[in-house]
């Protein structure tokens, strides 16, 4: 239900700003940039308990239904043609899962894959707002500054995720689909 990333830092070179003096400066001193985030692939065999293994957020009494998983890489990396950074955000491996216990082409199916493919569109619109951010000291611009700012403000767009996580929003399960999540779940647990 809720989206997980796991930020990995690649090795930002410690000489990336002491680029060639000859080169002229960039004309933004450090760039943003994001992949396009991919339509995750999809998994839908696995239990519960997996998905709250993988990270799905279940409270007490609580079933995960649902969970993109994907890895964010960030990188800093010096420009090649002028004196500048640029950051590069990527989306390593996106899987979208919806457990075995809500079979495809139930109504129960289709009502957590739309919730999931809903994060996939919030994990799209962080990209944008990522490739516009802007860094606030660009004359001072150090690789390990300007990846520390990336990180704070990546792990701000992700808030977006867990606002989307509402208690209205996951209350909504209970009732829709004329109640076919929670037989679903009551018929798993009996056996079929």
């Amino acid at each position: 239900m809720r989206l997980v990333a796991t930020l990995l830092l690649l090795a930002a070179s410690p000489f990336a700003h002491a680029a060639d003096p000859a080169l002229p400066p960039c004309a933004q001193a450090v760039r943003f940039m994001a992949d396009w985030f991919d339509d995750p692939s999809q998994e839908f065999d696995k239990t519960s308990d997996f998905l709250v293994r993988q990270g799905a957020p279940a409270g007490e009494g609580a079933t995960a239904l649902g969970l993109v998983t994907v890895e964010d890489a960030i990188s800093v990396v010096p420009e090649k043609s002028c004196r500048g950074l640029t950051v590069q955000l990527r989306f390593v491996h996106p899987v979208l899962r919806v457990i075995r216990d809500l079979p495809p082409g139930t109504c129960a199916h289709e009502h957590v894959l739309r919730h999931e493919y809903t994060h996939v569109r919030i994990y799209r619109e962080m990209a944008r707002r990522f490739r516009e951010l802007v860094y606030p000291f660009p004359d001072s611009a150090t690789p390990d500054d300007v990846l520390r700012y990336a990180r704070q403000q990546l792990a701000q767009l992700q808030e977006s995720q867990r606002l989307f996580d509402s208690p209205e929003e996951y209350a909504g399960n209970l009732t829709a689909c004329k109640g076919e999540i929670p037989k679903l779940l009551m018929a798993a647990r009996k056996g079929g």
